[in-house]
């Protein structure tokens, strides 16, 4: 039977997915009260799954499961080198860093999102900033789904599962 990530973690997931995928395909408008409300939505959804992970998650949920070090990561990589990975929930060194990315990116698109639309911070580089931002998530996303179908594929273990609902 496949581990599954806690309720917590599964619907802040896929509600931030689909909140940057509204806001990135320009499903609303950009500058429009919609995308300024997902924007912020996305960022407090953030929010919530740190404090989550700092305070009531158990397992591969809290923050302290999701610190890499170099020894974890060359032991990973050999694991996928030599199809051996370990089979348990929980994300290996390189997704817990694109986690973090992903944690630190996005309420910083939030931020420099709102804050070039205030007459406060009427400021030229945070509309390129917000750009900016937005295509590296954008890249990391791409590298996120690439990385969890290939090594579903390749270590013939379903990553996605994981993070469906259902019963253990």
């Amino acid at each position: 039977m496949t581990q599954r990530w806690d309720p917590v973690v599964r619907v802040t997931h896929w509600c931030v997915a689909l909140g940057f995928l509204l806001n990135r395909l320009h499903i609303t408008d950009p500058g429009a009260f919609s995308h300024r409300i997902i924007g912020l939505a996305v960022a407090a959804l953030v929010v919530i799954r740190v404090l989550w992970g700092l305070t009531k998650a158990k397992g591969p949920a809290r923050l302290s499961a999701l610190i890499p070090t170099k020894t974890a990561i060359c032991h990973h990589i050999n694991e996928v080198r030599t199809r051996s990975s370990d089979k348990s929930l929980g994300h290996n060194p390189l997704g817990a860093m694109a986690i973090w990315l992903f944690w630190i990116c996005l309420p910083l698109i939030a931020f420099t999102g709102w804050a070039q639309d205030t007459s406060l911070m009427d400021l030229y580089p945070l509309e390129v900033w917000h750009y900016w931002l937005v295509n590296f998530v954008t890249l990391l996303v791409c590298l996120h789904i690439s990385a969890v179908i290939g090594l579903s594929l390749w270590l013939k273990h379903n990553l996605i599962r994981a993070m469906l609902p259902g019963k253990k």
